[in-house]
């Protein structure tokens, strides 16, 4: 009858090059095989901040966008007056331009830069698109971050760098219809 062993005999050459048998435990060679396949596995490099709802907004179509008046601008500067900020302050506001999402039509979620006119923020799926740029992007990094009023027509943006991880599902960001999948994700 085969008898079964608790230790697997492995071979390793020595510092005089002689090939010489080694006893390794059987414990020791399991928590081997788990690294080599855990690390073996196939990756992928970078992020995606695509989704699985398809949508689509025309940047090219005629919109309406809200004016911000001295009542906005006086609870901007009370926020960033709060939070002692001391960079630059982006806003954005809210606009007419519908989003296809899924077959429905969801309006009030497309806002516009003020101080920079081809920055869209898309609120339903919380991306940044920049025109002429690959894809649009997931904007929280660096310290980014919103804060809107109850009637959500502007948003005040601070440490709004500029990037973030890319939504790569999507077409290029034009003035015109762009299509990508987004997440159900909502910042505000």
């Amino acid at each position: 009858m085969c008898q079964m062993h608790n230790k697997f005999v492995n071979y390793a050459f020595t510092s005089s090059r002689k090939l010489q048998k080694r006893k390794v435990p059987r414990k020791a060679m399991r928590f081997c095989l788990l690294l080599i396949l855990l690390f073996s596995s196939p990756g992928f490099a970078g992020d995606d901040a695509s989704g699985d709802i398809p949508r689509e907004v025309d940047f090219g179509a005629t919109f309406t966008r809200y004016e911000i008046i001295d009542k906005d601008e006086t609870w901007s500067r009370s926020l960033v007056g709060n939070f002692k900020y001391k960079g630059k302050v982006v806003h954005f506001v809210r606009t007419s331009i519908p989003i296809l999402s899924n077959g429905k039509v969801i309006e009030g979620r497309v806002y516009q830069s003020v101080e920079k006119s081809d920055m869209f923020y898309i609120a339903e799926g919380d991306l940044m698109f920049k025109m002429s740029s690959s894809h649009p992007y997931s904007p929280g990094v660096g310290g980014f971050s919103m804060h809107s009023p109850k009637s959500k027509n502007f948003i005040v943006c601070l440490n709004c760098l500029g990037g973030g991880v890319p939504a790569l599902s999507s077409s290029k960001v034009i003035i015109g219809r762009v299509k990508w999948k987004g997440t159900k994700w909502n910042r505000l």
